[in-house]
């Protein structure tokens, strides 16, 4: 049992391959009513996600130790920003076609109401159309579309609000740098910022995400991810390895835990690499397991997480960095002041030694005649003589 516990926190990042959305397999009508066990298993579960944690932290904030987990973890590669969004907008649209195609809005699970089918149809097409010639446009196009899916689809709407959101505000900020349309509402001498901005700003949207699908479809509702792991009995494969006592509900709760961590630690941007990695993993199991259906519903994450993966630095390790690199500007700068204050006091006594100061020529002492000296006195009160 020892050597078996050993394993798991290694095997914490992989529990993520059952991170498809549950709702699309598992309609709420068929959640069972259940709760989550908490016994001895579910601490060492706990456990295990928690050492996964912390390592990947601590493997963040000493990153610059070693100069290849430096280069994984902090590294920006030198791709033009262009390429990442024209990548971004082909799967944004290719994802709202296929959706416009299956009669669907913007999940596979949210079907619309036959009154406003034409309307979900208009608004997806508007989106397409618009990311033609203005990607500012489509983004606000999203965002309003957003706010019909807040309207319309009330308790499972917060599943999608935080994705859709964050992909609009991204959008918006960045038309300028690939949409003509756009620079004349935008500047283009601020893209640097915004672009950092924007990608900050679809991390946090993103990882809010995952914490709102840990919480609503495996920890307040156990049901749902049960019933879908009782479907697709492989995923537990605790039982495989000889760990008979972790059942399907305490993978849920496995499930739930890990992908919480996770997507709190990508909103606060603490080990982002990291995270990003074992989702890009997680993503692309479940995709080859369940096919064009788990493909076509990932097409945003897709999107979004592949720009996060080359352009998320570890926020931390930055800091860190930034904090290491001032210290050393310090220093730096304290012991060249030193070094010039020694050089000019060197200086200035050797001037000293070298020139001396001019000495003055003393004036020869005048002699006085005694006899003179009483003449004068004694005729001092006697007026002058006058010549001529």
């Amino acid at each position: 049992m020892k050597h078996k516990l050993t394993l798991l926190p290694l095997l914490a990042l992989f529990p993520l391959a059952a991170q498809a959305h549950v709702q699309w397999f598992v309609k709420p009508e068929e959640m069972k009513d259940v709760a989550l066990p908490l016994d001895a298993t579910s601490i060492w579960l706990s456990a295990g996600v928690l050492a996964c944690v912390l390592a990947a932290i601590l493997l963040t904030r000493y990153s610059g130790v070693f100069s290849i987990t430096g280069k994984l973890v902090s590294r920006i590669p030198p791709v033009d920003h262009r390429l990442y969004l024209v990548y971004f907008m082909a799967l944004i649209d290719t994802f709202l076609v296929m959706i416009l195609l299956q009669g669907g809005f913007l999940a596979p699970n949210l079907i619309l109401p036959v009154s406003l089918l034409p309307v979900g149809v208009f608004l997806q097409a508007v989106i397409v159309v618009c990311s033609s010639f203005s990607m500012a446009l489509a983004g606000v196009a999203v965002l309003f579309t957003t706010g019909v899916v807040l309207s319309v689809f009330t308790p499972i709407s917060v599943n999608y609000v935080f994705e859709l959101g964050a992909i609009g505000i991204f959008m918006i900020l960045n038309g300028p740098v690939i949409s003509r349309a756009d620079q004349w509402a935008l500047s283009a001498d601020k893209a640097e910022q915004r672009w950092k901005l924007s990608v900050r700003i679809l991390r946090i949207g993103i990882g809010l995400q995952l914490v709102v699908l840990a919480l609503t479809e495996k920890l307040i509702n156990p049901g749902l991810g049960l019933v879908f792991v009782e479907m697709y009995p492989f995923y537990n494969f605790f039982p495989a390895l000889g760990l008979e006592q972790v059942s399907n509900l305490h993978f849920v709760y496995f499930i739930g835990i890990a992908e919480l961590a996770l997507g709190g630690m990508l909103a606060l941007g603490i080990a982002c690499r990291i995270v990003l990695a074992a989702l890009a993993v997680a993503f692309t199991t479940t995709a080859i397991i369940h096919g064009l259906h788990e493909i076509l519903g990932h097409l945003p994450i897709f999107a979004a997480a592949v720009i996060l993966l080359l352009e998320c630095v570890n926020e931390p390790a930055k800091a860190a960095k930034a904090e290491a690199r001032e210290t050393k500007n310090r220093t730096r700068e304290r012991s060249e002041t030193r070094e010039r204050s020694g050089t000019r006091e060197k200086n200035i006594r050797a001037v000293r030694k070298t020139k001396r100061p001019a000495t003055r020529k003393k004036r020869p002492a005048v002699q006085t005649d005694p006899q003179y000296t009483t003449i004068v006195n004694e005729h001092t009160d006697q007026p002058r003589a006058r010549h001529g």
